[in-house]
């Protein structure tokens, strides 16, 4: 006869693991490829779709999460440096009603114009659904091109610089 003795703490654990109650989040969004939520004690919940974008409901244990990172296809991403502690950006997930988690596409393209004295400074952002900000991690050998028009007119064009 062989008997196999686990410490207290760790059949507590498994049990409270096995018996923790699951609820829904309806990700509304698209192209998402990896997403990656942190709940507020700390734990990463990690989604991945190799083949298809994600866009479905998870179950996930009941609590508080928020957007830590995401990634699009097509190269876009988004990393959270947002404090655990920080109220607005936390999504509770309870049981029996789905929340619903804007994050993805369809994403918003913003060109900011500031004028200093004789040059003018683009500020360019892409935005998600949720308000995320996402930056491109693709190749960056060819700098993207502007061209600026009065009417129909075209009155300049350049290159950005990156950065």
């Amino acid at each position: 006869m062989i008997a196999i003795l686990l410490p207290k703490s760790d059949s507590n654990a498994l049990a409270q693991e096995q018996k923790q109650s699951l609820g829904e989040l309806k990700i509304e969004g698209h192209y998402i490829y990896e997403l990656v939520l942190c709940r507020k004690d700390g734990h990463i919940e990690t989604f991945t779709t190799p083949n298809e974008a994600l866009n479905e409901i998870l179950k996930l244990p009941i609590g508080k999460y928020r957007l830590q990172e995401v990634r699009l296809r097509g190269g876009y991403s988004h990393s959270s440096r947002t404090s655990l502690y920080n109220k607005s950006n936390w999504v509770t997930v309870t049981e029996g009603k789905p929340v619903v988690f804007k994050v993805g596409a369809p994403l918003k393209q913003t060109v900011k114009v500031e004028r200093q004295g004789a040059i003018l400074m683009f500020n360019y952002e892409l935005t998600g659904m949720g308000g995320e900000t996402y930056t491109w991690a693709g190749s960056r050998s060819k700098r993207p091109t502007f061209r600026i028009f009065k009417g129909d007119k075209e009155v300049a064009t350049g290159e950005f610089e990156f950065g």
